[in-house]
């Protein structure tokens, strides 16, 4: 027999839950736009509510105490699982996240044999809180591409851990079944107890597990957005700088650099607006975005109209493929802008290899820059030993 206090775990779960609820909802008040909030406020709430009915269990079927406040328990679970959705800002699957909890109201109520089993509803319920954990386990490790936070891990082993916890309760229900229909008032066999108390542990531990997850990204958007310039989208100067000592470091002789710069930009500003040119610097930045797929390719627009890329593990030869087709598909381009349409092109400087410092790396590509932009611009030229210096 348990000498653990049954109705005091309920409590302090139900208190436990009702207090992350409101933290929750205080924070979704802050920030509307982050509806994880208000979807991990609703679970802690609803699975509250769910509580205060269980506790309220005797040795007789009652739907509201055994239906509904098992089936609200189960639902709070499920708005955890829609609030990680929301987190990574993946498809909701609604009518697949509350279908336990349907399930589970529909099967209790619906069959008296099942609804006045103790022992048979413990062995559902049990599969059915494995199941939502797993799922939950499973979404916090759908780590976003580009984006590493260090307790989705922890978060995931803790949910995995909880319905693992959960299962135990079938071989135990059937080697030391519960008495008096899970009425938390009498004393019930020692691992009912445990593993209850494990689900208060759970409750608080799961509420900061959220909290922790939400710091974590607002930390990972603020370095991000310290890192992106707002127009493109892509690393700025300070992130491409500090992204190329680190590659040409590593870099042991085969990676190019290559230094762009939109021709004429200056007149398209002054010929067609400002908001012409903030279109051309964006589909330039919507090109050199769709090479990041190159594996280990690094682009970053600069400032200005000067954009540049750092391709690993590249030759020469290569690198002067991949700046001509850049070139030409962006001279394929047509801009529409309020007095017809435009054609731009950009200028292209290449250096490589040679275990060069990112410094080095880049004073010959502008060097080679400087050489298209004298040679006619809409080119791509290659730093050479026989091109060492600008004109004074």
């Amino acid at each position: 027999m348990a000498a653990i206090h049954l109705p005091t775990i309920m409590l302090g779960s139900f208190a436990a839950l009702l207090v992350f609820s409101m933290f929750f909802i205080l924070d979704w008040l802050r920030a509307r736009h982050r509806l994880e909030l208000l979807m991990w406020s609703l679970s802690f709430f609803t699975a509250a509510i769910g509580f205060v009915m269980l506790s309220q269990r005797t040795s007789d079927y009652n739907f509201f105490t055994i239906s509904l406040g098992n089936s609200l328990a189960l639902a709070g679970l499920a708005f955890v699982w829609v609030g990680l959705r929301l987190f990574d800002g993946r498809r909701l699957h609604i009518v697949v996240a509350f279908a336990g909890p349907i399930f589970w109201t529909v099967l209790t109520a619906g069959f008296p044999a099942i609804g006045s089993s103790v022992n048979i509803r413990l062995c559902i319920y049990s599969v059915l809180v494995a199941v939502y954990s797993m799922l939950i386990a499973r979404e916090v490790l759908r780590d976003r591409v580009g984006e590493t936070l260090p307790s989705r891990v922890v978060v995931a082993i803790w949910f995995f851990l909880h319905g693992s916890i959960y299962l135990l309760r079938i071989p135990f229900s059937f080697l030391w079944p519960v008495a008096a229909g899970g009425d938390t008032r009498v004393l019930q066999p020692f691992w009912y107890g445990i593993i209850t108390f494990e689900l208060f542990v759970h409750i608080i531990v799961g509420g900061f597990s959220f909290f922790v997850l939400m710091k974590e990204r607002m930390e990972w958007e603020h370095r991000k957005a310290a890192e992106t310039d707002a127009l493109t989208g892509l690393a700025n100067r300070r992130a491409f700088f500090s992204k190329l000592d680190r590659l040409t470091s590593e870099d042991l002789g085969r990676g190019a650099l290559l230094y762009m710069d939109i021709d004429h930009f200056k007149r398209i500003n002054d010929q067609h607006g400002h908001s012409a040119g903030d279109m051309v610097l964006s589909a330039f930045g919507a090109l050199l975005s769709s090479c990041e797929a190159v594996e280990g390719c690094v682009v970053a627009r600069l400032g200005g109209e000067e954009f540049a890329a750092f391709l690993p593990d590249t030759d020469e030869g290569e690198a002067m493929v991949f700046g001509n087709r850049l070139r030409a598909v962006l001279a394929r381009e047509a801009f529409k802008v309020d007095d017809g349409e435009i054609s731009v092109s950009v200028s292209i400087g290449v250096a490589s290899g040679c275990a060069l410092s990112s410094d080095e790396l880049l004073k010959r590509a502008d060097i080679a820059l400087y050489r298209s932009k004298l040679g006619g611009r809409d080119r791509v030229t290659l730093w050479t030993p026989d091109v060492i210096a600008l004109p004074a």
